[in-house]
């Protein structure tokens, strides 16, 4: 430093590119006051690629240290604001505290790279308002209204709405299905419109009859869009794709990169008391299913030889359990793993441990009326998109 004719210049020690590689490690509300060390060290945290490896970076590092993002209603009924709160998965236990919002009707619908996607309902489904939260640097972007607006709604106010990001261009995308029905039974026409954040507008991809989903049921492969799980670059859910049979029949992904929709049939026969939900386990895609008697667990492995399901877990179940994630399979709720103790699922406010098939319920004072996302720390919306301050709205 004392030799040098420039020391506040850090291209005369290391290259940009070993500094992204270190500065990548740090957390987010470090690197938004190490913008102001040097221009050389702002011009590479607010570079989009650097901005894309942190994001990357902190979801590896969540996967073996995960966290959730709880929006917990207060009040008796829910209906005294919303707490927003960082929560250890494995525990539930109160990480930090986020803020607080006076209304009660947000609702956390999706989650990828430490973005939200929220949803606050209004008196008619005309008021409904989307936005993009980042609770890590604490901005908040609302997104434009939806172009999908006919009476021939979908989902009947439940979710319709995914969110995640393409590989390829590596942009952040919204998107928002719908049924027209109008035509009549085998004349049902599926709209998509999709959003992307470097545009930050909605664009109507596609129109199609859904004879080419090749489905006989396709208010049922779509009615559970609010418990997907994003995993490299597609969305994943579970839903029903024959009128005959009740329950679920086929995995259905959304392709980020392509706009397209696929399903895929699942490994095992379905009856009304079995529910089953997706989840990650490590960096697969997993299938939990469980009823009064039995649970199993099969992962999606592309390359099998043997078919593109293996069972990776089969065993007993108990009533609590099966009571427990019925409850959350009738609210659309999502449910998360965690690989300590044997192995767990957190279910709302509760445990379920699939060795013992135990009902734990969390010793920690939260709402009942809980909404759990994955969250990790990224720079997504902090500049450039024109974004406010999370706290800055009713």
């Amino acid at each position: 430093m004392k030799t040098s004719k420039n020391p506040t210049s850090s291209s005369n020690y290391l290259p940009p590119e070993v500094w992204a590689q270190i500065l990548s490690t740090l957390p987010a509300k470090t690197l938004i006051q190490f913008r102001c060390v040097c221009k050389s060290w702002c011009s590479i945290i607010d570079n989009p690629d650097f901005i894309d490896m942190h994001a990357q970076i902190n979801y590896e590092n969540n996967a073996s240290n995960k966290l959730l993002v709880a929006l917990e209603g207060m009040g008796k009924f829910g209906d005294q604001g919303c707490l927003l709160t960082v929560r250890d998965a494995q525990t539930l236990r109160k990480i930090d505290h986020i803020f607080r919002i006076n209304s009660h009707n947000y609702r956390l619908i999706g989650s990828c790279n430490g973005l939200l996607l929220v949803k606050k309902s209004g008196s008619t489904y005309n008021k409904e308002e989307l936005r993009l939260w980042n609770p890590c640097i604490r901005k908040s972007l609302l997104l434009p209204t939806c172009p999908l607006r006919s009476r021939h709604f979908l989902f009947d106010g439940l979710s319709c709405y995914l969110l995640g990001v393409a590989p390829c261009s590596k942009d952040y995308k919204v998107v928002a299905f719908e049924l027209d029905n109008s035509l009549g039974k085998g004349n049902e026409k599926m709209y998509f419109s999709v959003y992307t954040l470097s545009n930050q507008q909605w664009t109507v991809r596609n129109t199609f009859n859904t004879s080419n989903l090749n489905t006989n049921n396709t208010y049922g492969l779509f009615y559970y869009l609010s418990t997907a799980v994003f995993l490299r670059g597609a969305a994943y859910w579970l839903g029903n794709n024959d009128k005959r049979i009740d329950g679920l029949t086929h995995l259905a992904s959304f392709d980020f990169d392509k706009e397209n929709v696929t399903f895929l049939e699942l490994p095992f026969s379905w009856d009304l008391n079995t529910v089953a939900f997706p989840f990650l386990l490590g960096e697969s895609l997993a299938v939990f299913s469980i009823s009064v008697a039995t649970s199993s667990i099969w992962v999606l492995q592309q390359d099998n030889k043997k078919g593109p399901w293996t069972l990776w877990f089969s065993g007993k179940s108990s009533e609590n359990g099966y009571q427990v994630f019925s409850s959350c399979y009738i609210q659309c709720q999502q449910v998360f793993y965690c690989e300590t103790d044997g192995g767990y699922f957190v279910c709302g406010n509760n445990a379920y441990y699939i060795g013992s098939c135990q009902v734990e319920p969390f010793k920690r004072s939260m709402s009942f009326h809980l909404n759990l996302e994955t969250y990790s720390e990224s720079l997504v919306l902090f500049k450039g998109y024109g974004a406010r301050d999370l706290r800055s709205f009713p």
